[in-house]
């Protein structure tokens, strides 16, 4: 039997890489905090009030958090930093993927 639908854990892991804002923010986080100025400015192009937006679906989705004290600064969680495991894995497959074919 063919599988013909993702479950709705793929279709959320793939909807997070397919929205760029997401994939670039979980990027630009680690486990230390960055302040939100710093982190405006390392995600180019995106307006202020989609990243304010952006970060809110990602703290929904426990992949980011905020200081107790202080709003204004985000950091991974555990679960964020294993997706931003799976996006460095993703670069360097496409990396490694890249130089083989244009070896050819």
């Amino acid at each position: 039997m063919a599988l013909t639908q993702l479950n709705l854990g793929s279709e959320l892991g793939l909807e997070i890489l397919h929205q760029r804002w997401y994939a670039l923010i979980l990027y630009q986080l680690d486990p230390v905090p960055t302040d939100f100025m710093d982190l405006r400015v390392t995600v180019r192009g995106i307006s202020t009030f989609n990243l304010l937006l952006r970060l809110k679906h990602l703290q929904e989705w426990e992949l980011i958090e905020t200081l107790p004290k202080d709003d204004y600064s985000y950091r991974l969680t555990q679960t964020g930093e294993m997706f931003h495991q799976i996006l460095r894995e993703l670069e360097d497959w496409g990396n490694d993927t890249l130089e083989n074919n244009l070896a050819i």
